[in-house]
C-alpha cells in the first residue's frame, strides 16, 4: 500500500468518527483550518497523479470516460470544465517552479493556482506579484489581477477586434425561467453597467432598510428590468459611434503617452476590467470620465481639516479599495469610508487614514470594539477584544 493511500484510509475512520458537537467553538475553528490545509494537500496530489495518468494513458484502462477530463470530473466528482482547468494548471506549474513549491506546500488552493499560472504564463515577471496577492487577497483581487496581466501584455487591436466580433447576448427558457449569456468588448459592458449602478444601489438600500438581504445578482437584474422598462417604446437608431460615461478609468502614465500597456501597468474601469488605451484616450477627449493616472499627482498629500472628503481623494480611496479592505473580504457592495484613526482625537481626514470596508467588519469595529490593524501592503486585519478573542 503506497504511503498516501493509508494516510487516506486513517483520515477516513477519523471523519467517521467525528462529533463536532464535542467540540469548543475555537477548537472547532482551528480544526476548519486544518481541514482545508489536508483538502488543498488532497487536490494537489490529485492534480499531481491526474497529470501522470494522463501522460502515460492509463486514465483510460481504468474507465470508459470519452477523455481525460471526462475521467477526471467523473473521479472527482467535479465538472470537466474543472478537471480541463487542474490538467492546464498543471501543465503551467512545470514552468513555474515557485508557485509549484506554494502549491505542494498547501498554501494555495487549486484555484488560486490556476489564476497565478494563467497570469505568470503569459507574464513570468508577474509571478511574485500574483503570488502576493494570492496570499493577501480575496479570489475576486486574485482574478482581476490575473486580468490586468494578461490584458498588459495582449495585442490590443487584435483583443479588441476579437471581442467586438464575438459580441452575443443568448437565452434560453429553463422551465418559467429564462437564463442567457452574454459576452463583447469591456468598455460597451461597463456603460451598461454604468447605468445600473444607481439603480441597482437604490434596490440595494431599500432591502436594507426593510431588513432583506438577496445576492447583489438579484438587484443588478431588478435594476436592468427597471432601466428597460424606463426605456419601453423609446427607439433611438445610432447612425455614429459617439463615446459613453463609463465612470473612472485608471491607467498609467506611460499606457496613457504611449498608447498601450506595458507589463505592470493598467488601463482598466474598475470593478469591470481592462480595456484598451485608446478607448481612455477617446473618451478622454469628451470630458465624459473621471481619470486618476496613477504615475501622476501623489493623492497622499491630499488631507482635509474636516470631516469632509475631497473629491479627488474619494476618487483615489474608491479605486484603490474597490472591495473591503479587510483581508479576504470580497465585498464590493455597501461598502463604508472609516478612519483609522478617530477624527475627534486627529482633526484630519487623509488617503492613508481612510478606508473602505463592509457592513460587516464597520459593525465589528464600531459596535463589537474590533480594532484594526494596518499592514505595510495596505490591506487591514481586525483584531477582537480580549473577551471575544478568549471565547
Amino acid at each position: 500500500m503506497f504511503e498516501i493511500e493509508r494516510i487516506a484510509a486513517e483520515l477516513g475512520r477519523v471523519v467517521a468518527d467525528l462529533d463536532p458537537a464535542c467540540l469548543e467553538g475555537r477548537d472547532a475553528a482551528q480544526l476548519t483550518e486544518t481541514a482545508a490545509r489536508i483538502e488543498r494537500f488532497g487536490a494537489t496530489a490529485k492534480m499531481l497523479f491526474a497529470q501522470r495518468a494522463a501522460e502515460t494513458g492509463a486514465w483510460s484502462r481504468r474507465s470508459h470516460a470519452a477523455s481525460q477530463e471526462q475521467w477526471l470530473a467523473q473521479t472527482s466528482g467535479c465538472s470537466e470544465a474543472a478537471a480541463r482547468d487542474a490538467f492546464a494548471t498543471a501543465e503551467r506549474l512545470d514552468e513555474l517552479p515557485t508557485t509549484a513549491e506554494h502549491v505542494r506546500a498547501g498554501k494555495l488552493s487549486l484555484q488560486q493556482a490556476a489564476h497565478v499560472t494563467a497570469g505568470a504564463a503569459a507574464d513570468p515577471s508577474a509571478e511574485q506579484r500574483l503570488l502576493a496577492t494570492a496570499h493577501r487577497s480575496g479570489m475576486r483581487e486574485l482574478r482581476a489581477e490575473k486580468e490586468r496581466v494578461i490584458a498588459a501584455v495582449t495585442d490590443e487591436v487584435a483583443a479588441r477586434r476579437k471581442a467586438r466580433t464575438e459580441r452575443h447576448l443568448r437565452t434560453w427558457t429553463d422551465g418559467f425561467a429564462t437564463k442567457g449569456s452574454f459576452s463583447g468588448p469591456t468598455e460597451d459592458v461597463a456603460t451598461l453597467l454604468h447605468a445600473l449602478e444607481p439603480l441597482e444601489r437604490a434596490r440595494f438600500e431599500d432591502a436594507r432598510r426593510s431588513g432583506e438581504h438577496e445576492a447583489r445578482e438579484t438587484y443588478r437584474f431588478d435594476a436592468m428590468i427597471e432601466l428597460a422598462d424606463q426605456r419601453a417604446g423609446v427607439v433611438k437608431t445610432r447612425t455614429k459611434a459617439v463615446a459613453r460615461p463609463t465612470g473612472t478609468v485608471l491607467v498609467s502614465l506611460p499606457a496613457l503617452l504611449s498608447g498601450r500597456t506595458r507589463p505592470g501597468e493598467t488601463c482598466e474601469i474598475p470593478g469591470v476590467g481592462p480595456v484598451p488605451v485608446a478607448h481612455a484616450r477617446e473618451v478622454l477627449s469628451h470630458g465624459l470620465l473621471q481619470l486618476v493616472i496613477t504615475d501622476g499627482v501623489d493623492i497622499q498629500t491630499v488631507v482635509s481639516p474636516t470631516r469632509h472628503v475631497p473629491t479627488p481623494l474619494k476618487i483615489a480611496i474608491a479605486v484603490r479599495d474597490r472591495t473591503c479592505k479587510v483581508r479576504g473580504c470580497d465585498r464590493t457592495l455597501g461598502l463604508h469610508r472609516h478612519h483609522t484613526e478617530h477624527y475627534a482625537d486627529t482633526h484630519r481626514t487623509t488617503y492613508r487614514e481612510l478606508g473602505n470596508i463592509c457592513d460587516e467588519h464597520h459593525d465589528l469595529v464600531h459596535h463589537r470594539d474590533h480594532r484594526i490593524v494596518d499592514h505595510h501592503d495596505g490591506t487591514w486585519s481586525l483584531r477582537a477584544p480580549p473577551d471575544e478573542a478568549a471565547a
